[in-house]
């Protein structure tokens, strides 16, 4: 089916509260889905991939800490959208430092709307890459070099970005974004339900044509 992106920015930041995010990373994670989806990419599919990888583990087990120059999880793989928030918080670092290198990251294509923000941040194009794909970020359309079968990789060992310089930067990616499956949408609404507060006695009461004395 297709959605609009406000359908899937909805769902999405219902699906992450839902699979145990705080409301401020849900936030961030339908802001950066539908990003996602207006720039081509299976955002919707990506977010149903992560919150499945991290069911039931607590975020605060995934925030990032340094070790010699690389960022990695207290546990498991980096929740790409934490180490997101992270890449924008440190963007202005990449005009001091070479590169700032992350671990073994979950989902990374969820990286780009981050990385594209920090790129409008330092004002310059950044690159985001890791084995088999390059992204050249400027704010705008995303470009894209490298394997097209790397692209929906469910994690990878480690991830760097930087500036541009003088590297090539690819085409610009072009997709059917907004095309959202059952199996994802079944997913995510699956998420989302977690938010609703159960039925009681008084909201049944209350639910329902009242009573017209006219």
């Amino acid at each position: 089916m297709i959605c609009s992106l406000n359908e899937i920015e909805a769902l999405a930041r219902k699906a992450a509260r839902g699979g145990g995010m705080s409301w401020g990373l849900a936030e961030e994670t339908g802001k950066a889905v539908r990003w996602l989806s207006a720039n081509g990419f299976p955002g919707p599919q990506l977010l149903a991939e992560l919150l499945c990888q991290n069911d039931g583990k607590p975020y605060c087990d995934l925030a990032p800490q340094q070790s010699e120059g690389i960022w990695h999880a207290r546990s498991g793989p980096l929740c790409p959208i934490v180490a997101g928030t992270l890449i924008c918080d440190r963007a202005e670092d990449l005009e001091t430092e070479a590169a700032l290198r992350l671990g073994e990251v979950a989902v990374p294509l969820l990286l780009l709307p981050f990385a594209s923000e920090a790129a409008r941040t330092v004002g310059s194009t950044v690159i985001l890459e890791w084995r088999g794909m390059c992204f050249g970020l400027d704010g705008g359309a995303p470009k894209v070099r490298g394997e097209e079968a790397a692209l929906g990789v469910a994690r990878v060992s480690s991830v760097a970005l930087s500036l541009a310089g003088a590297q090539a930067l690819g085409q610009v990616w072009t997709g059917a974004g907004r095309h959202v499956t059952c199996d994802t949408m079944e997913v995510l609404e699956s998420f989302a339900q977690r938010t609703y507060a159960p039925a009681t006695e008084e909201s049944r009461a209350g639910a329902g044509a009242g009573q017209d004395n006219d």
